[in-house]
């Protein structure tokens, strides 16, 4: 059977993970963990979003010199090295820099569905793959505050770039042979 789509399923959730984890838990991990005021974690998280929306303006252009699975795999790299040290360190300028690098992996995670499957099920596929990918979001912030209180926000909120890192390994590892083909189909 095609269990391509399954795959995909994992990637991508783990990746919402990653990027929504810091979305929905940096403020309340530096406030507790860090001691930052909540403006100056803000003032981080809105850099790291920040850098997602420049970084899509200004790394499209290289995701079509490049190609899709390249680009892919480049880019977290880039950002799962930036998010463990801005994390493992305390660099938070680090962290919210990975915000640039991460930016270009969602919508391109999305077209490499479409390089996946036939044109006639690009839509249907991609649906199904998001929409079941973001059970992972959904569970893992059900979990999430469960976890913090039991290990502190320093420890649990290390899942973030955990996951990045796994996100990073699982697509190299899958992809290994169209990343160094430089396919885009």
């Amino acid at each position: 059977g095609n269990y391509l789509w399954i795959v995909m399923v994992v990637i991508f959730g783990v990746y919402f993970i990653a990027e929504h984890g810091m979305l929905n838990w940096f403020v309340i991990y530096g406030t507790n963990a860090l001691g930052l005021e909540q403006g100056k974690a803000a003032n981080y998280m809105a850099l790291f979003f920040g850098g997602m929306t420049v970084g899509r303006l200004v790394f499209s252009p290289l995701v079509d010199r490049l190609k899709v699975f390249p680009s892919i795999a480049l880019f977290s790299v880039i950002s799962a090295v930036l998010y463990a040290a801005g994390i493992f360190s305390g660099a938070l300028w680090m962290l919210s820099l990975a915000g640039l690098f991460c930016s270009i992996i969602y919508p391109t995670l999305v077209m490499a569905i479409g390089r996946l499957y036939d044109p006639s099920q690009v839509s249907t596929m991609s649906g199904l793959i998001i929409s079941v990918a973001s059970l992972f979001d959904i569970g893992f912030n059900y979990i999430y505050g469960d976890i913090a209180e039991k290990t502190g926000y320093g420890r649990s909120f290390l899942i973030m770039p955990a996951a990045m890192i796994l996100f990073t390994l699982l697509f190299v590892l899958v992809f290994h042979k169209r990343i160094l083909n430089r396919e885009q189909a």
